[in-house]
């Protein structure tokens, strides 16, 4: 069997989506796989190469220095992105390349990581992680919205099968788009082995790196947007007791995400009043520390097609709060603390219980860390070579 998979999404910072494509290679590489082939634009490199390729990008955007891209096209994607119909004219570009190798590559199972499917003569299969496009369109930018929805239904007919990141998101494209539920498989994704439960004296070098205290922090990690429900989160934690939030500070660690200046603002409001710490973007290496160090990890995300950051922290030990009735709850069940979508009320008073109770933080821990031994990238790895 050969595979060819497109790893556009492995430029820095990485996305959920990026963080997927990495490990799904690093662990396919030890599968019974004859070659992977991974694609770029016009690029093809080995999954050695692209991986490296990858993390030597991640330390440049790092260290602030210029930027290499995963694929020679720099120019052209930014100004694809500033041009009508940007979208369209990308993919026509995309699909022009594949089909100048299409002899050559007939033979392999194409896996698109990122929901749309290119052209390919083989068999493809590709991941849709989530339908948030679909259900909250304002939490996403209208090219990009009227790209998804307009492209999915064709990827949904192409595709010989469809990977999801969870239940939830398989029963939609069931139910939503009348996929056959034998062309669709749930498959969880898993959490890198480096995220563990650490001591104060293992954190030590984060926690002074930020001026930060061992076990008294309540974290976010992830894109700082609507979507994510950082407003709520921001809310909730903001109307704690003030001893709380003070012994307590609210850390958030992420990139800038679409549509936040609201969210902006109210966290310069918050850093200069309640003692808020915004990280901005923090190193892959540091977070599995970040996380460990952190009293309660908060989540109040609107909709998710599984969520990482709740499993990265889960492994470490961390407990979690995060909104109920989503692939987060259903995948953790009662490993986490489950709080009503929009409830701020709700929200406030559970982070009070959690923060106020050592020994009901260290009951969620022990629950969390129980549950994340379920999953791991080898296991994703494994169940996608099914698939294929």
């Amino acid at each position: 069997m050969k595979v060819l998979i497109n790893t556009e999404s492995l430029n820095p910072p990485l996305t959920g989506i990026g963080n997927y494509t990495f490990n799904l290679i690093e662990q396919l590489q030890q599968c019974e796989i004859k070659k992977i082939q991974c694609f770029s634009g016009t690029t093809y490199r080995s999954p050695e190469d692209a991986l490296s390729a990858c993390v030597s990008a991640s330390e440049n955007y790092i260290n602030n220095k210029p930027q290499p891209a995963i694929h020679h096209e720099p120019r052209v994607r930014n100004f694809l992105r500033g041009v009508p119909f940007a979208y369209r004219l990308r993919e026509y570009l995309r699909n022009r390349q594949l089909k100048r190798h299409e002899q050559e590559l007939r033979s392999y199972v194409y896996h698109e990581p990122n929901f749309i499917l290119k052209a390919h003569a083989g068999p493809c299969v590709a991941t849709v992680h989530d339908l948030s496009f679909i259900h909250y369109p304002q939490f996403h930018p209208k090219a990009r919205v009227d790209w998804m929805t307009s492209q999915l239904p064709a990827t949904l007919k192409q595709a010989d099968y469809i990977i999801t990141v969870s239940n939830l998101v398989r029963q939609e494209l069931i139910s939503d788009f009348g996929m056959p539920e034998d062309r669709v498989r749930a498959i969880y994704l898993g959490a890198p082995e480096g995220y563990a439960p650490l001591d104060a004296q293992q954190t030590a070098s984060v926690m002074q790196r930020h001026g930060l205290r061992h076990g008294e922090y309540v974290l976010f990690v992830g894109s700082l947007e609507p979507r994510k429900g950082i407003d709520l989160l921001l809310e909730a934690w903001s109307r704690l007791p003030e001893a709380l939030y003070k012994a307590f500070p609210l850390v958030l660690a992420g990139a800038p995400g679409w549509n936040n200046e609201a969210i902006k603002q109210r966290i310069a409001t918050l850093s200069a009043t309640h003692g808020l710490r915004h990280l901005s973007f923090v190193p892959a290496q540091e977070l599995p520390l970040l996380y460990a160090g952190a009293a309660t990890f908060a989540y109040p995300s609107h909709y998710e097609g599984f969520s990482l950051p709740v499993l990265e922290a889960m492994q470490s030990g961390v407990p979690v709060i995060c909104t109920q009735g989503t692939s987060m709850t259903e995948f953790a069940g009662d490993s986490v603390v489950g709080v009503e979508k929009n409830n701020i009320e709700h929200l406030r008073d559970e982070l009070q219980k959690l923060l106020e109770s050592a020994t009901l933080r260290a009951e969620f821990a022990q629950r969390g860390l129980a549950k994340a031994q379920e999953f791991s990238w080898r296991r994703c790895a494994q169940e996608t070579l099914e698939v294929y």
